[in-house]
């Protein structure tokens, strides 16, 4: 069953700039500032949190500082448009492998892709930097590259690969991980599970197709959830399984930037229908798990929406939460001490501590 939530013009037109305002609800604390263009974070367990810039940095904050030195030998970026460092993952079992994974867009203007690396983190720098996977076909587009990563119970890997913007026609196509969402173990091989290994001219990585641009991908126990921007609207959060069509660009509710439709139909035979719609677009970015709720932050709408997960597996979208935050949001996590952080966009954004929820 889907929902639909309304958004009034002017609501969805806020904050539409990276500027800075301030924030009056003191259960919000500024953890950080001076980032560049953040895209995501993640926390080790000696309790530094790694914050990826798109131009190819990972930063470090320690103890409540931003520190001055970023993390050595990360793997160059293309860094273009919506490119450059995207993801990071901590490996499940980083406190013994020190393993991490990061995405990035790779390759130029010309040809370039969606890549999964594997390293290793020692004291201040990357070692043993290896490519696990980089999506294929090349594209020649600075956009939509998705990019989010999770890992499965079983130490699989998920990645999400966006459609490239100009090509969202191989979003249905199984010769091309464009419009994916891709699965690799640890080595970056294709598990024998995966749902289209066997099947003639299929990318043997594929786990589930039809999808846009990607951003927010959750585990919650062995359940994923996964939202992508739409166009002008149709903006959705997925239930994701393997093998499953979600219809990107064959069904949606929202039609081109330039007022034409997209496509006639918002439902399909075999194609999946979202659990949630947001027509306008909030443009959703980040997405946490805590406590029976994701947790969602928008750039264009410029908030953080609350969505409860019903015991019967639907959601339900109870609204913005902290409400005086209202500037473009990159990301959002539950740190180990229970309480959310969260990223604001541009090239002067701040790692945020959010008290209560």
């Amino acid at each position: 069953m889907k929902k639909t939530f309304k958004l009034g013009f002017a609501l969805f037109c806020l904050s539409l700039t990276s500027t800075q305002l301030a924030v009056a609800d003191s259960n919000i604390t500024t953890v950080a500032s001076g980032l560049k263009s953040p895209w995501a974070m993640a926390f080790t367990t000696q309790g530094d949190i790694l914050i990826t810039e798109r131009a190819g940095r990972i930063r470090v904050v320690r103890d409540g500082q931003l520190q001055p030195d970023s993390i050595a030998n990360v793997p160059s970026v293309y860094h273009a448009g919506q490119g450059g460092l995207l993801d990071i993952q901590l490996d499940r079992e980083f406190a013994n492998n020190r393993t991490l994974y990061l995405s990035l867009a790779h390759g130029d203007a010309k040809a370039n892709a969606t890549r999964l690396v594997a390293a290793e983190l020692d004291q201040n720098q990357l070692t043993n930097v290896r490519v696990l996977f980089t999506s294929a076909p090349t594209r020649a587009t600075p956009h939509h590259y998705a990019g989010r990563i999770a890992q499965l119970p079983d130490n699989t890997l998920l990645l999400t690969v966006g459609d490239g913007f100009n090509y969202r026609e191989q979003a249905q196509r199984l010769d091309s991980h464009l419009g994916k969402i891709i699965r690799v173990n640890r080595e970056g091989q294709a598990p024998n599970d995966n749902p289209f290994i066997g099947q003639p001219g299929a990318k043997p990585e594929i786990w589930s197709i039809g999808h846009r641009n990607m951003q927010g991908l959750t585990l919650v126990a062995d359940t994923v959830y996964e939202h992508e921007h739409g166009p002008q609207g149709g903006d959705e959060i997925n239930r994701i399984e393997p093998g499953k069509n979600y219809g990107w660009p064959v069904i949606t509710q929202g039609i081109d930037y330039s007022g034409a439709r997209i496509s006639p139909f918002t439902d399909y035979p075999n194609m999946q229908q979202p659990l949630l719609d947001w027509t306008p677009s909030i443009a959703p970015s980040g997405m946490a798990y805590s406590e029976g709720h994701l947790y969602v932050t928008a750039l264009a709408e410029g908030a953080i929406r609350k969505i409860k997960i019903n015991t019967d597996g639907q959601l339900d979208d109870l609204g913005i939460v902290y409400p005086d935050l209202r500037e473009r949001l990159r990301d959002i996590a539950v740190g180990p001490d229970g309480f959310l952080y969260v990223l604001t966009d541009g090239p002067e954004a701040r790692l945020l501590r959010l008290s209560h929820h």
